[in-house]
Parts: C-alpha cells; sequence; structure tokens
C-alpha cells in the first residue's frame, strides 16, 4: 500500500510508454493518457510517482483485467529505461548488466533502492520498503518489465527465475500468475523480490542496440580524434577513459589499472607529453557531451551519466567552464542552426 509521503518521488516519465502500448495493443480509448503522457514528450524527464500510480489504476479499471501490471511489464523495450537500458546492453554478461542498472536505478525511479544477496546457488534481488510502499499495481509491472528486458538482453537464451516475492495478500489467481512469470510466485512476504540462479549471471549479453551501437562508436570514435596513431599511450589512454566515463570511475587509480600501470608512470607518460590527466579527461568529456546534445533521445540527465557525472548539475557546470553556456542553451542553439 502507498503512502501520502512517498507521493512525490520521481520516476522516469518515458515509462509511460510502455502503458500506452499495452493500451493501442488492447484497442483501449487514448484519451485518459493524455495528462499523463504529455508530461513524458513535453520535455519534462520525471514524472510524480502518485501519477503513475494513478494511471495504472486507471488503466486496470478500463480493462479489467486482475493481471493488467503483468501484461503491462510484458510490453516492456530496452529504450523505455533510457539509457540505463543503453548501457546494460553493452555488458558482456548479465551479471554485470544487472550491476549496472542497480548501480544507476535512480535515474529510473527514486522511491525504492534494491539489494542484492546471496542465498546458497541462488541471488535474490529485492527492493527496500525504507521510503514507503509502492502499489501492487507499480510493483507487478516492475518485476515484469525487469524479466522482459533482462530476457531481451540474452536472448535467445531464456532465464527462469527460481522464484518471484510480492508484498501484496495471497491472490486466488496464482496459477495465471505463476504461468505468466515463468516460475513459483510467493505472497504476502516482507519484500518485492526475485530469485534467480546464481549461474545465470554468466549468460552472454547478446543484444545489439543500434542507437547504443552508434553511441559506444562515436564514443570510441572521438577517444582517436586529434591523436597521432603512432602515440599508443595516448590511444590506449582515452580508450580506458571512455570506458571508465561508462563505468562512472575514470579516476587515475581506476584507469592506471586499466593500463597495466602503476598511478606514478601514468603521471610521468604524461608529463613527458606536456599533458595533464584532467585536461585529456575534460577535453573528452566535452567533445562527447556536444555531440550528445546533438542527439534529441538523450536527455540531459542521460548525458550526464554517459559522462560519467552522478549529478546533472555537476555536467551543468563542467558545460559553462568548458564553453561559458550551459548545456540547454547550447542544443537550443545547436537546433536553431540546424
Amino acid at each position: 500500500m502507498s503512502t501520502s509521503s512517498n507521493q512525490h518521488a520521481l520516476i522516469l516519465a518515458r515509462l509511460t510508454h510502455i502503458v500506452r502500448r499495452f493500451m493501442e495493443a488492447e484497442g483501449l480509448s487514448l484519451d485518459l493518457l493524455n495528462e499523463y503522457t504529455n508530461a513524458a514528450s513535453s520535455g519534462s524527464e520525471r514524472l510524480p510517482i502518485g501519477q503513475w500510480w494513478a494511471l495504472l489504476e486507471r488503466v486496470a479499471q478500463v480493462s479489467n483485467d486482475p493481471h493488467v501490471g503483468l501484461r503491462i511489464g510484458k510490453l516492456t523495450q530496452i529504450q523505455d529505461v533510457g539509457v540505463l537500458g543503453y548501457l546494460a546492453a553493452s555488458c558482456e554478461t548479465l551479471g554485470q548488466a544487472m550491476q549496472r542498472l542497480q548501480r544507476f536505478e535512480g535515474l529510473l525511479q527514486q522511491l525504492a533502492a534494491s539489494s542484492v544477496a546471496v542465498d546458497g546457488d541462488c541471488i535474490r534481488l529485492a527492493w527496500t520498503n525504507e521510503n514507503g510502499h509502492s502499489t501492487d499495481l507499480s510493483n507487478e509491472v516492475l518485476i515484469s518489465g525487469l524479466l522482459t528486458v533482462l530476457g531481451i538482453l540474452i536472448a535467445p537464451h531464456r532465464i527462469k527465475p527460481v522464484c518471484v516475492e510480492f508484498p501484496r495478500k495471497s491472490d486466488s489467481g496464482l496459477a495465471t500468475y505463476e504461468a505468466m512469470l515463468g516460475c513459483p510466485v510467493q505472497f504476502a512476504r516482507p519484500q518485492l523480490a526475485v530469485r534467480l540462479r546464481a549461474d545465470n549471471l554468466m549468460l552472454p549479453i547478446n543484444s545489439r542496440d543500434t542507437h547504443l551501437m552508434q553511441l559506444l562508436e562515436q564514443q570510441a570514435a572521438t577517444a582517436l580524434k586529434g591523436l597521432e596513431h603512432s602515440d599508443e599511450f595516448l590511444i590506449q589512454l582515452q580508450k580506458a577513459m571512455s570506458r571508465g566515463l561508462l563505468e562512472r570511475n575514470a579516476s587515475m587509480p581506476w584507469v592506471a589499472v586499466q593500463l597495466n600501470m602503476s598511478v606514478r608512470s601514468v603521471y610521468r607518460a604524461l608529463n613527458e607529453r606536456g599533458k595533464t590527466f584532467k585536461r585529456q579527461l575534460d577535453e573528452l568529456r566535452q567533445t562527447l557531451a556536444q555531440q550528445y546534445l546533438a542527439d534529441e533521445t538523450l536527455s540531459l540527465s542521460e548525458i550526464a551519466l554517459l559522462l560519467g557525472y552522478s549529478e546533472q548539475s555537476a555536467f551543468n557546470r563542467a558545460f559553462r567552464q568548458w564553453t561559458g553556456s550551459t548545456p540547454l542553451k547550447h542544443r537550443r542553439e545547436f537546433y536553431c542552426v540546424k
């Protein structure tokens, strides 16, 4: 059950696209979606979670489907979770993808933080209730959508959860829940959770989103731009920095490890070339920022994430230092010229 204190937590507005997809597939009137989907398409990146809950409740009433949350979740696509989907799809294994999804889930929703615990030969991914409880419908969309996204990432392999746990009370439709989720389901549990076999974490990521590949190729090309190809050190340095930005850990110690060098050796190599680590990283970020701002599909907060910033405000300050302008103003000027 939700509480009034958590009504103003925010979620990614783009998630309303999943609901629209469901209603279009069911032939339901889209009129009731206008007040919600307009927010997702008018430049607002976030939606109050109370508004999301109200939307799901209204769709449940219109569809008269007791399992509408599970059905909506099954229509989730990689792009519906924004840049998080692209980051997950760039990983090599399912375990790495789940780590990235967990690390940056605050961009998706701000109500419940997830935790991972090892339980024998299984792992248990659970969501805390510290900031208040979500609704049953929203929980069902989350679990169904997560399993759908994981399935897309590892296709043609299939993932079968060991168990799904719901906080809601026991439901007479248990058999339907288990058939739709493909595993045993438990009700009246302390937390929303899903258990997976630990060996599933080694399954390879086989999805290759076209837009993601363009972003990563763009980042790689930028890293090499302007470098003398004979200077192998600078080439490898910027490749390592690019990887570090996606991991949100482009620090000197982390980059040095990727180069199999000591921090002191990296400093010395840069000094010999009349360069500094900070300047190299700033130049890479500035060039990537200007390219990402030209991509209308990326929000400012997503660009900040791709550049390794934990907050959009930090990206705004850095961009102003580089250019004397703000990211938003730069984007608007770019499209005016275009």
